[in-house]
């Protein structure tokens, strides 16, 4: 993906991870480590790297609700990090995430729940013209079965942006309006709400979901609209929209198509990313796994030469849910 470098480079992934998932009386807990090990056959285009994950959920059914704490530790490339993937970013880029949240629902009725979440979250980057920084949020969200079929809600939430050093802190404001709806084959998810930043600028948030799962084929497309905090700097705003399409040939074999786009628009940068791909999954049998896939993505915009790149990768997996 650097059009000062066009050639290619082989990547090999080591990806092992353990689930630990117990249950102690109306206690439910879930631990989960992981790591990603990568080598390079070109280390100017791709560092050599190792990323760990740590997961730890805990989670507790009671006659006040049901309440669930959980936290989180990662290192990712920042190539990888969602939002703050755009434009071209320097091979040894990483990002740092710590995070603690919180959840609690309750039913008020039969039909309506009434649910609360808050977190903290510091980010830190190694490499890059990234900013470090942290961020509390919260929200409240209100549901109703309006009928077997159509679910409303109505969800309030906040969200406190403080970057690292001495910059300005900022605040992000939302309430969303949306609808989740069921019929046989067909889920669909469609949300609409207004976000207003501490300077006063306030922008349209939503999008929507369809999932269509037949008998051997399933179909998801959505488009959406978010504000996000990011390390380019403040809240950024993000326009996506993705489909995916995956069918079963056997009961072993399936094959799919994975398109996605998306717009990111920063205080500094305006970038568009598109990335279409299309795999094809064999189980060997209840523990083996293998996948061949393609993939094409193309960067645009930032002030620079757009970049393309073409992956064609093969994985084997293995899992023993017994382990």
């Amino acid at each position: 993906m650097s059009p000062t470098y066009p050639g290619g480079v082989w990547r090999a992934l080591f990806e092992p991870s353990y689930t630990l998932m117990g249950r102690v009386g109306a206690d439910e807990l879930k631990a989960v480590l992981a790591l990603q090990i990568a080598r390079s056959s070109n280390k100017t285009l791709s560092q050599n790297r190792d990323g760990p994950s740590v997961f730890l959920d805990w989670l507790r059914q009671s006659e006040a609700g049901e309440f669930g704490i959980s936290s989180r530790y990662d290192e990712i490339a920042t190539r990888d990090a969602g939002i703050d993937a755009t434009g071209l970013v320097p091979e040894d880029s990483t990002r740092a995430s710590r995070r603690l949240s919180g959840s609690w629902s309750k039913a008020l009725s039969e039909r309506g729940t009434l649910s609360a979440d808050g977190a903290y979250e510091g980010v830190a980057y190694k490499g890059g013209n990234y900013f470090d920084y942290s961020t509390r949020s919260g929200g409240l969200r209100y549901s109703y079965d309006w009928s077997e079929s159509s679910t409303p809600f109505l969800r309030v939430s906040g969200e406190k942006y403080v970057p690292a050093g001495s910059g300005a802190s900022s605040q992000l404001a939302n309430v969303t309006l949306g609808l989740n709806w069921k019929a046989e084959y067909v889920d669909l998810t469609l949300q609409v709400g207004q976000s207003k930043g501490s300077g006063g600028n306030t922008d349209l948030q939503g999008g929507f979901t369809a999932q269509y799962t037949g008998q051997r084929a399933q179909l998801v497309l959505s488009a959406d609209r978010q504000v996000s905090s990011s390390g380019l700097g403040g809240f950024v705003k993000a326009d996506h929209a993705r489909g995916n399409w995956n069918y079963a040939l056997s009961e072993r074999s399936n094959t799919g198509i994975d398109l996605d786009w998306s717009k990111n628009r920063s205080i500094t940068t305006n970038n568009v990313r598109t990335t279409s791909g299309v795999w094809l999954q064999r189980n060997l049998n209840p523990f083996w796994g293998v996948r061949a896939y393609y993939q094409h993505n193309i960067i645009n915009g930032g002030g620079v030469d757009g970049a393309s790149s073409n992956i064609l990768g093969l994985s084997l997996v293995y899992t023993h849910s017994d382990f």
